[in-house]
């Protein structure tokens, strides 16, 4: 029966693509000896040609269709597909570990059906014919087909004709938009009156092809040959300009004459841009991409043009190249790269993501009540001073993110308890969090508060190395996440059960939920009444830092800590609940933390969340639409947006609040450029503090200081080894205590960070600043080897142990050291070594250890002996001096 149904569907698409294409067959012969499996692999110069060689080659069993989801999902195909059992092929143009997993079991399941004795069409190229010529470079379904599938017929077909139909790449140089195409076709063919379109001259040539005339079944050998057979034609001598086939234009109505028609010749990207990437990152891709080829390439494909296909790299490559790229250099793009030009403006940051929209404030928002009033936050606990700004302002407009949507505080207070609800019940009291900036990272973090729980921010740009002793180092078993985010990322954490947010919200009915709405209208007090236990100095979250070790040190911080903070930074800045907030920091920053999850919701005034910082356009878009005031940034993320902003996208901001590293002067003179309105206030602080320690107030910016203390701080500068106090205007260490200050590390064994001075137990911060008459302070370097990058803390120690354990002093010293400075233009870490290592083998090696992102070296250095002091430890002195210019 189901024979029968596909006889006669084919019989009908044959009468139907007659009406527009006179098709010729040659070698249809050949098909009718063919017993058993057979893999049938055509050219692809159009979205029509499938349906023509399904049409007219003929096997005595069902041919089995592979194609795409973006085509099998279509409306108008879809029942097709399933009436002819095509596979479905996942999307790759989106670079995810679960899209590369599909991918792999898809050619699982074709070599399975193949090996069933079913048959199957396959595309060899597996996209559309971008120049009249058919080019595999490196796909690796077909290759890898026949690898494990020895004994299937391998048939050959081979379209000519439709180069120059609407439905190929010749008309405009790019891939035709397939909806728009159908509604033009069908549109002429009404024009026409159907049976009097004018004809295309189409002909398919089919070779059954005998495996002993392979060279071989590696895409190497492969793909070159396939690629020989399916051009024969314009090796041949068919008409052609420069080997590329010249398009025929064929009229789509009867009235109209035969002509020539208009062609765009087909273009690649060009090197826009790249004069503005740092050589040394065009370098390292250079470098990556040798890596993953497994030979060094030539100088002409260093070119932003140059196809990664062309290269060596199929879509399964391209994926986990760029996936490398991102965790290498921070920086992150939904795009599967298709040229090196893509591979390095994704180094640089300067890649588009694929699911960026035009960013839309939408109703509730741009309507949103504006009010004078001084933001305030009301409670002595995170749980308190949420219910309670909740019930004090249930109808205001709380937070906004692309995927939520904008919420009330009253929606907030139903999701954050609904939520809660399902928290209280883990036997733990410590609960991890890993998610960026966004609603749901608000409000998993608040939730966690309402089920008397404590959140620990977990940083997954350290790697897994560092995330495994996180969680060990907090003794947590569960981790609050998503499934999107943890597919992105690809990370894995053995021994974790992850509770992912999607599986939450659909185990929330609509009863609950409409239970939970009417409670915030009918019993409010019932919120506070059922608040935890809960006291100031009770740990309220848990952070990570590195410092001068390799594994991260747990900080605790205590309700007191962050809401003590938070009001000293909104007395500080002046920020008031008629302002909005743009947020893009991550929560499992201090500064992210507190600045753009704690401060805009506990006080009341509106956050727009972007969960990617380094999306610099997007974040551009999201400021002009929400016409958000104010902006927490750390100078890198802010460089980013400067770069790539209009002056009209920044019209709105009032204050730019610059933190986590030293922001240069240029980013200054570029934000006085775009923003004259804008304050750019910079502040100073440590995770440790909660975090904010000093910062410039409005009307009272000081050139190159970090400012005054804000509010509760008490401070002494001091000799770094006298331990007394340095005269005014003398650089000395930082000393500080107050409320935001915690009070030690979770689970640490090492020396710790409090001293005893003038009868005072004060924070040794590490840091030298000096203050002038009106107590600014300004920074003057630091103490501890790390320095700081986007915002991240980078240790110098840390880098160098997995070197030193690999080759470890010998007599006559130390082999290997690390070394480096913060530049204006960004950090230079060096790896000083008197052993045979390349920077490409270095980076590897950090790695292997579980480094990623920002933990990188930019240059190894040869020395024949590694300085040492008298004592024989590592003279990093001499060492900086050798990496300052």
């Amino acid at each position: 029966m189901q024979r029968l149904l596909h006889a006669i569907y084919w019989t009908l698409c044959r009468w139907l693509l007659a009406l527009r294409y006179r098709v010729r067959v040659t070698g249809l012969d050949k098909l009718r000896s063919l017993k058993g499996p057979t893999l049938v692999m055509p050219n692809h110069p159009g979205y029509v040609d499938p349906a023509i060689v399904l049409a007219h080659v003929r096997l005595k069993q069902p041919l089995r269709p592979i194609v795409y989801e973006d085509t099998y999902r279509f409306p108008l195909f879809y029942p097709l597909m399933l009436l002819g059992r095509a596979f479905e092929v996942p999307n790759l143009s989106k670079a995810s570990r679960q899209s590369r997993q599909q991918a792999i079991a898809m050619l699982d399941a074709l070599a399975a059906a193949l090996n069933r004795g079913e048959s199957l069409l396959l595309y060899p190229s597996g996209r559309l014919t971008r120049t009249g010529t058919e080019v595999l470079g490196s796909a690796r379904s077909a290759a890898e087909l026949l690898q494990r599938c020895s004994r299937v017929n391998i048939v050959l077909v081979r379209t000519t004709g439709l180069w120059g139909s609407i439905f190929g790449c010749a008309r405009t140089g790019n891939v035709p938009h397939l909806t728009k195409t159908l509604f033009a076709a069908a549109g002429w063919l009404l024009a026409s009156l159907v049976f009097f379109l004018p004809r295309r001259r189409v002909e398919i040539e089919i070779e059954v092809l005998d495996r002993s005339r392979l060279p071989g079944t590696t895409r190497e050998e492969l793909n070159p040959f396939l690629e020989k057979w399916y051009n024969q034609r314009i090796n041949a001598g068919a008409p052609s300009t420069n080997g590329i086939p010249e398009p025929v234009f064929v009229p789509y109505h009867f009235l109209f004459g035969p002509h020539k028609g208009h062609f765009l010749a087909n273009t690649q990207g060009n090197d826009d841009g790249l004069q503005k990437i740092p050589a040394k990152t065009l370098a390292a891709v250079d470098d990556m991409v040798e890596v993953h080829l497994g030979r060094p390439l030539d100088p002409e494909e260093k070119t932003a043009a140059t196809p990664l296909d062309d290269v060596g790299l199929d879509s399964l490559d391209r994926m986990q190249l760029s996936q490398e790229i991102e965790q290498r250099f921070g920086f992150s793009s939904d795009l599967v790269t298709e040229t090196m030009g893509d591979l390095y403006r994704l180094a640089a940051g300067q890649a588009v993501a694929a699911s960026t929209r035009p960013a839309k404030a939408g109703p509730q928002w741009t309507g949103r009540r504006r009010s004078a009033e001084p933001a305030q936050v009301r409670g002595e606990t995170i749980a308190e001073a949420f219910v309670r700004r909740c019930l004090a302002s249930p109808a205001d407009v709380a937070v906004a993110d692309p995927l939520a949507g904008v919420l009330t505080y009253r929606r907030m207070l139903v999701g954050a308890s609904l939520m809660s609800r399902r928290f209280a019940k883990f036997e733990q009291n410590a609960v991890a969090i890993l998610l960026p900036s966004s609603a749901a990272a608000d409000l998993a973090f608040l939730a966690l508060h309402l089920a008397g729980k404590l959140p620990v921010m977990l940083n997954w740009t350290t790697g897994a190395a560092a995330l495994a002793t996180a969680l060990q180092t907090a003794q947590v078993r569960q981790v609050i996440t998503s499934q999107k985010l943890i597919d992105r990322l690809g990370i894995d954490l053995p021994g974790a059960e992850m509770i992912f947010l999607e599986g939450l919200r659909k185990g929330m009915s609509k009863r609950e939920q409409v239970a939970m709405l009417l409670a915030t209208w009918l019993w409010p007090q019932k919120f506070l009444r059922e608040l935890p236990r809960q006291q100031p100095h009770d740990p309220a979250a848990i952070l990570f830092t590195s410092g001068s070790e390799s594994a991260p040190k747990a900080v605790p911080l205590s309700h007191a800590n962050l809401l003590s903070n938070v009001r000293g930074a909104i007395a500080a800045i002046g920020v008031t609940r008629g302002d909005a907030m743009l947020g893009f920091l991550p929560p499992f920053h201090s500064f992210g933390l507190t600045a753009t999850l704690l401060a805009p919701v506990l006080a009341g005034f509106p956050i727009v969340h972007h969960p990617d910082p380094t999306d610099a356009r997007g974040l551009a878009a999201a400021l002009a639409a929400h016409r958000a005031t104010v902006m927490p940034c750390t100078p890198t993320f802010l460089g980013y947006m400067l770069a790539s902003g209009t002056r009209e996208q920044f019209q709105s901001l009032r204050i730019v609040l610059s933190g986590a590293e030293k922001c240069p002067q240029a980013v200054f003179d570029r934000c006085q450029q775009l923003a004259p309105q804008a304050m750019l206030l910079e502040a100073y602080g440590i995770t440790e503090c909660s975090p904010m320690i000093s910062g410039n107030r409005p009307g009272a910016i000081r050139a190159g200081s970090i400012g005054r203390p804000i509010d509760g701080y008490e401070i002494l500068i001091v000799h770094p080894e006298r331990m007394d106090r340095v005269a005014p205007g003398e650089a000395g260490m930082l000393l500080v205590r107050g409320p935001s200050v915690f009070h030690g590390y979770l689970n640490y064994d090492g020396p710790s960070p409090m001293v005893e001075c003038e009868g005072k137990s004060w924070y040794r911060t590490g840091d030298l600043v000096a203050a002038d008459v009106e107590g600014n302070l300004y920074f003057r370097g630091r103490l501890k080897r790390f320095l700081k990058a986007g915002g991240e803390m980078i240790s110098l120690p840390a880098l160098e142990e997995p070197f030193s354990k690999r080759y470890p002093p010998g007599e006559n010293g130390p082999l290997v050291a690390v070394e480096g400075i913060e530049l204006p233009e960004g950090r230079h870490i060096v790896l000083f070594t008197s052993v045979a290592i390349t920077l490409r083998q270095a980076n590897a090696l950090l790695v292997e250890a579980g480094f990623r992102g920002v933990m990188r070296l930019d240059e190894v250095r040869a020395l024949e002996k590694i300085p040492v002091l008298g004592t024989g430890k590592t003279d990093y002195v001499t060492l900086r001096k050798m990496v300052s210019p």
